[in-house]
């Protein structure tokens, strides 16, 4: 009995300094950055009273189709000054890729917070994840968008 209540206090410890060695994560926060410099940051509880899209879809990770919940990039971006260019998404590990807004506006992509009703952990590519509506034309079916799918975003910075 000892023995598993050392295992669990280092756990936890573990697991502590880790969300403090990230905040974002720790809040489920996005940043978006804005071409000007000024950033904007969100809550999971912000994003949600955004304006609502869902995209219902298969993705080469997950089994089946699921229903995929979040507010549209055009929205998104709309709504924080970001009009064209790029937008570079970062991922919490540092994973990053450079996307033509139009490519997110165009198609109705959507920063999903939840999958099936329910908010994503980190564990489930959450808390926030780049879904396009795959199964709805088959471009969208190919590894550039695949690509673009970031999981896990913490980010979303525009570029000129």
């Amino acid at each position: 009995m000892r023995a598993f209540g050392s295992g669990l206090a280092i756990l936890v410890a573990v697991a502590m300094w880790l969300l403090s060695a990230n905040p974002a994560l720790a809040r489920n926060e996005l940043t978006v950055v804005a071409l000007d410099g000024t950033k904007t940051v969100f809550s999971y509880d912000e994003l949600v009273k955004m304006p609502v899209t869902t995209i219902t879809t298969s993705t080469p990770w997950t089994e089946g189709k699921h229903d995929f919940t979040g507010v549209s990039f055009a929205e998104l971006l709309k709504n924080n000054g970001i009009e064209g260019g790029n937008i570079r998404v970062f991922a919490l590990n540092d994973y990053s890729v450079t996307v033509p807004a139009e490519r997110l506006t165009a198609t109705g992509a959507i920063l999903a917070y939840q999958m099936d009703g329910k908010a994503m952990s980190v564990r489930d590519k959450g808390p926030y994840w780049v879904i396009f509506p795959f199964d709805s034309d088959p471009d969208l079916q190919t590894d550039q968008y695949w690509s673009y799918a970031v999981w896990q975003v913490k980010s979303i910075n525009a570029q000129p």
